[in-house]
């Protein structure tokens, strides 16, 4: 048994109510060290589960398999919904078994070696919901396997509460990437400008720091290749092999050490060793190659700090800025390292400590790159000014040339008004031209402008119902589709209406069909003078069928909505169409909060059905959904 560490068996479970949201959980689990790797399916009783006396889940690189075991209960009246938040997106495989009641085990597969979209929640962490019945025990069981740290903090959240936290952190990255964005396309304007090689290393630089961190904290596996998962591994040795080769030919190029012999193979070799380690890492395991990749970085860093302060000591002012910046690269760099290696404890600092680092070193690197280049201007402008002093003495020895040619001058003035009066007639000509551009040019825009009204109109008519002046069933589809997303996301109630004109045949028959097609533009008005908020949406669905959307309305309130419907429709007068004609609807109405898999048709169906009920018995009436 490690040391530091206590034997136990399964201890009993937590009472669920007492863990706060947000709360680690290193405490209350237990793990088992499973060194031979060999134990597949369902965790064993036998297993001798321990607490981690040094109360955070860290063990470093390690090519054991390690079990982690959480019991909660709920001795409570009401069930408890939380989320249970593996934050460290790295880990390779995560095979999650879970049991209620010392029930059967159910299997769920985590992971980044698992597709991102076969993640119960769409996270760039591990987030997994559960909700504990009132009066249950369950047990979590996590078989974890990774390549990379093995590191294990799971937190438990309130749902709410997990969002707002997830807002937070989101708004410190993109302040981050923002700040390393605007880096990349300052410098890369500047090197596009001055064409300085200096800018471009650090412009590869500092865009392989953003995107080293962007794959460690799983934003790159979240929002660039979700499916890649061989490549999202692979890809922080390659970025990070970017930054450690970019950094070192940045500094020795800033830094003018090509002279001194051993610091320019030093960093030739790192460039090498960055080089190799990108090639290797294709056939040599991913553990053995960050290992390396580490120790080269931090070698690297050291040699950039040493010849930022000898080039400092020797008064090169840039070197401040550089020293100062490596400095804090090679504080938050040791740190993360430590961390990684389980040396320190994992926490917020140690894991964010290269983004705060990082940030500041590459504006620190930025002002240094500004200060080089005003210290160039300023010996520039030097050397003009010893220049310009010789070029006056030079001046006063060409005085009496210059009046030898004073005369050849007077010759040459007369040809320069004859090419001043060319120049002019050239000009007015370019007048001509560019006032007819200009012309051309307005009237291309006036033409433009009207093809954009008539592409409005079109677009307009192409999702309105020219009878009934409603949107039309291709609108429909397209709002459905977006309403059930958004009611999905936000944990919102959605409705839909089914209404259906009651005999509609037989008033086509007996009146005609002028007398129905007006019936129809009637009902529709009536609808819209009834339901008129601005997020419902009325549309005809088809014949006599008109069908309505209803965001955020839960099932009684899309009876009532219903209901006013059928009311209002059958008070209607007809009479100018026909002496004693009157219509009735029926309605279907199906309204739910949809959960993860519904379908927008599974809506428009369940409304069919009701609606269908309605007029099966007996018409002008209104039927919900009924399971």
């Amino acid at each position: 048994m490690p040391a530091g560490e206590s034997s136990v068996g399964a201890a009993e479970a937590v009472d669920i109510r007492t863990l706060t949201s947000g709360q680690d959980l290193d405490q209350v689990l237990q793990y088992y060290e499973d060194v031979a790797g060999d134990m597949q399916g369902a965790p064993p009783e036998s297993l001798r589960w321990q607490h981690h006396r040094q109360q955070r889940m860290s063990f470093g690189y390690t090519d054991s398999v390690f079990w982690f075991r959480l019991a909660l209960n709920n001795p409570g009246g009401e069930t408890a919904e939380r989320f249970l938040n593996l934050a460290y997106p790295v880990l390779d495989h995560v095979r999650v078994y879970h049991r209620s009641n010392g029930g059967e085990w159910q299997l769920l597969e985590l992971g980044d070696k698992q597709s991102f979209y076969q993640r119960p929640i769409i996270h760039r962490y591990f987030v997994i919901p559960i909700a504990l019945a009132a009066g249950d025990a369950d047990e979590w069981v996590f078989r974890v396997e990774t390549s990379s740290s093995m590191q294990f903090p799971l937190s438990i959240w309130q749902e709410r509460d997990f969002f707002v936290y997830d807002q937070n952190q989101i708004m410190g990255m993109g302040l981050y990437y923002g700040i390393m964005l605007i880096m990349v396309l300052y410098n890369l304007f500047i090197f596009l400008a001055v064409r300085e090689k200096d800018y471009l290393y650090y412009v590869l630089y500092v865009g392989s720091m953003a995107a080293f961190l962007g794959s460690l904290q799983g934003i790159n596996f979240q929002y660039l290749w979700p499916t890649a998962t061989e490549w999202n591994d692979q890809s922080i040795i390659v970025f990070l092999s970017g930054v450690v080769l970019f950094a070192a030919i940045f500094t020795r190029n800033f830094l003018n050490l090509q002279d001194i012999n051993w610091l320019n193979r030093s960093f030739g070799v790192i460039v090498v060793a960055s080089l190799a380690i990108v090639v290797l890492s294709n056939v040599i395991p991913y553990h053995t190659m960050i290992r390396i990749l580490i120790a080269t970085a931090v070698v690297g860093i050291g040699l950039a700090i040493y010849g930022g302060v000898w080039r400092w000591s020797q008064g090169y002012s840039a070197a401040r800025y550089y020293t100062v910046a490596w400095s804090s690269m090679l504080v938050g760099g040791a740190i993360l390292a430590m961390n990684k290696f389980n040396i320190i404890p994992r926490n917020v600092f140690t894991e964010n400590i290269v983004q705060f680092g990082s940030a500041l070193e590459v504006i620190l690197l930025s002002f240094a790159l500004a200060d080089r280049l005003n210290q160039e201007k300023r010996e520039r402008f030097e050397a003009q000014i010893a220049a310009f002093e010789h070029e006056k003495i030079a001046r006063i020895a060409q005085e009496v040339a210059l009046e030898q040619e004073r005369n050849a001058r007077q010759a040459q003035d007369k040809a320069l008004e004859h090419e001043r009066e060319a120049r002019e007639a050239q000009s007015r000509a370019l007048e001509v031209q560019r006032k007819a551009t200009e012309t051309l040019e307005l009237r291309v825009k006036e033409r433009t402008l009207e093809l954009e009204s008539a592409n409005r109109k079109l677009e307009i008519m192409s999702i309105t119902d020219p009878l009934t002046n409603v949107r039309n069933r291709r609108f429909f589809d397209q709002i459905m589709q977006r309403e059930m997303a958004r009611a999905i996301r936000e944990r919102e109630p959605l409705s839909v209406l089914m209404l259906d004109v009651d005999y509609f045949k037989k008033v086509n028959d007996v009146h005609g069909h002028q007398a129905g097609d007006e019936i129809l533009r009637i009902v529709a008005q009536a609808i819209r003078q009834t339901v008129h908020r601005n997020t419902d949406l009325i549309a005809r669905y088809g014949g006599e069928e008109f069908i309505l959307i209803l965001p955020n309305t839960e099932l009684a309130g899309a009876m009532l909505v219903a209901e006013c419907l059928r009311k209002t429709i059958a008070n209607l007068s007809f009479s100018r169409l026909a002496e004693g004609l009157a219509v009735t609807v029926s309605v279907g109405v199906h309204g739910d909060v949809p959960q993860y898999n519904d379908k927008p048709e599974l809506w428009v169906r369940c409304a069919d059905e009701a609606l269908y009920y309605a007029k099966a018995n007996g018409r002008n009436q209104v039927a919900h959904y009924r399971v």
